[in-house]
């Protein structure tokens, strides 16, 4: 951008504010759309665009240090910094832990570390113990199985990129590990190829293939090659054929060496889901139809409650009922309690954060039974509590707090330029409000006696609001949107992080009237259930 000036006229890094602005004037004129004919106005445009731009990065001295230090790119990533005042050294301090931050969250995202833990559990003991067994099961209660596994995903060029997973299982005393190499191969984002090598129970080759055919047709092949003993090899190898009609059905059939077809089929409706798979083998004949009803409620923006039915002709009826809430912008705990015919009565909890999960899969009964479906009912609740008080509360109040700290000095310049922006505005509206309040008084409209905006309790943190009020009664009506107020003109920010209110004490009709609402509720006066009785109006005033 400097360029861009100093291409027309003289301007240099030691170029004062008014020389720069001589420079923008002259090239302003000489590129103004309205002086070019069709031809050249397109170009001519673009040009006082680019120097438009030029200028209000270079007449402002904090872009101007990021501009000098950094050049465009500096400027495109860290003009947010213009906002506060801070000089050279701190500038360059505060964008290069910036710049740090973001390249290390960009290498973890392009390796892109996945971990799961999941934890089965057999807690049936607790449903048939009587009182005095009850403290003993609760302290007994069996692992069935515990496993973990790490995979990092990273691309190596453009169209090669490896994976590896490390997986450890313990299940019913018997340890295993798995370490999984792959390397995939895009060839066209409708073609890949990936190679494959497992060490753990033996050893297990695999090659693997995909290629999209038509627009709704794709096929797939998989080989694989284990080494289970010591002279003993086994090989496997199948294909597959898909036709995804839409995002409403799913067709897949596969044939593999062994002379078995398996085969799904899925179709989803606005309230319906069928589930069908089959496979057809020399040994075995299996057909499974599931028909899901499932129902979704949503209880808040980041909670909601979800149940469905199922049928299967294998498994019998089934029906599960669950809840999931976000707790923060990356951790969503979910849980969903199973009931079953075959299955009995089992909960699955599952806590996500990030690329991160962690899983408890609980069996209360094996049959179903009432004490089972209670219990599956009420612990999550009781545990979503427990956290919610203990760890959840306390470590969202301390990143709050840590937020808060971080941002004081970047705040207090903040607030200090917001409450000369209001201030200015008011004394702009002076005249206005005048007008407004003449009007109302005559035909016996509404008049804001007294507003007052923030946090209630500190006096240094309330701000008057009168006058903007008042400029926006219209007809004798004031309306406010279901938002925060430290929008609307005359209005800011008075404490970052704190719960916020708007008090207002009002005159319709010569009965006077008053109202207090929280931040994002909407204000919609006058109101019948907002006049005060005449002898607190009379204390009052």
């Amino acid at each position: 951008w400097q360029r861009v000036i100093s291409d027309e006229a003289v301007v240099s890094t030691q170029s004062t504010g008014e020389e720069i602005k001589s420079s923008y004037r002259k090239l302003s004129r000489h590129f103004h759309p309205d002086r070019h004919n069709d031809a050249n106005k397109e170009a001519a445009e673009a040009n006082f665009q680019k120097i438009r731009r030029a200028y209000e990065v270079l007449i402002d001295p904090q872009m101007r240090i990021i501009y000098d230090l950094y050049g465009v790119q500096g400027v495109e990533s860290g003009q947010h910094l213009a906002l506060y005042d801070m000089d050279r050294n701190k500038i360059k301090e505060t964008f290069e832990r910036i710049q740090r931050q973001k390249k290390e969250k960009d290498q973890e995202a392009a390796t892109n570390p996945v971990s799961s833990i999941a934890v089965q559990v057999d807690a049936s003991g607790l449903c048939y113990s009587n009182r005095d067994t009850y403290i003993t099961e609760l302290f007994n209660i069996p692992i069935n199985s515990f496993s973990i596994s790490q995979s990092v995903d990273a691309p190596l060029t453009e169209s090669n990129r490896a994976t590896v997973v490390c997986t450890a299982v313990n299940s019913d005393d018997f340890a295993t590990g798995l370490i999984q190499t792959n390397m995939r191969h895009t060839f066209s984002p409708d073609t890949w190829i990936e190679s494959g090598v497992t060490f753990g129970h033996g050893a297990t080759l695999t090659l693997t293939g995909y290629r999209k055919l038509t627009k709704f047709l794709w096929s797939s092949f998989r080989s694989q090659c284990s080494r289970i003993e010591r002279d003993y090899l086994q090989y496997s190898a199948g294909a597959t054929l898909g036709c995804d009609i839409g995002e409403s059905t799913v067709i897949k059939a596969e044939v593999s060496l062994d002379r078995t077809i398996k085969g799904v089929i899925t179709k989803s409706w606005e309230k319906l889901r069928l589930y069908l798979s089959y496979q057809v083998g020399l040994e075995n004949q299996v057909l499974s139809i599931q028909l899901i009803r499932p129902i979704r409620i949503k209880t808040s923006a980041d909670a909601h409650i979800e149940c469905s039915a199922k049928y299967d002709l294998m498994e019998g009826a089934h029906f599960e009922y669950g809840a999931s809430k976000q707790l923060t912008e990356y951790s969503r705990l979910a849980a969903l309690v199973r009931i079953g015919q075959s299955s009995g009565v089992k909960l699955k909890l599952l806590l996500t954060r990030g690329h991160h999960s962690y899983r408890f899969d609980i069996m209360f009964s094996d049959v179903i039974e009432p004490v089972a479906v209670l219990y599956g009912t009420c612990l999550p609740i009781f545990v979503y509590s427990a956290l919610h008080w203990l760890v959840i509360n306390p470590y969202l109040n301390r990143l709050r707090a840590e937020e808060i700290a971080s941002k004081a000095e970047e705040l207090e310049a903040q607030l200090e330029k917001a409450k000369d922006e209001a201030r200015e505005a008011i004394h702009l509206m002076r005249s206005a409000y005048d007008r407004n309040v003449t009007v109302e008084q005559c035909k016996g409209g509404l008049i804001i006696v007294q507003a007052w905006y923030g946090v209630f309790g500190a006096t240094n943190k309330l701000i008057d609001v009168t006058i903007p009020l008042q400029c926006l009664v219209t007809n004798s009506k004031l309306m406010l949107p279901e938002h925060t107020k430290t929008g609307l003109v005359g209005f800011y920010d008075v404490s970052y992080g704190e719960e916020k209110q708007l008090a207002v004490k009002y005159r319709f009709r010569n009965i006077m009237h008053e109202v207090m609402i929280n931040d994002n509720d909407a204000l919609k006066i006058p109101r019948q259930s907002h006049r005060i009785s005449p002898s607190a109006s009379q204390a009052g005033s």
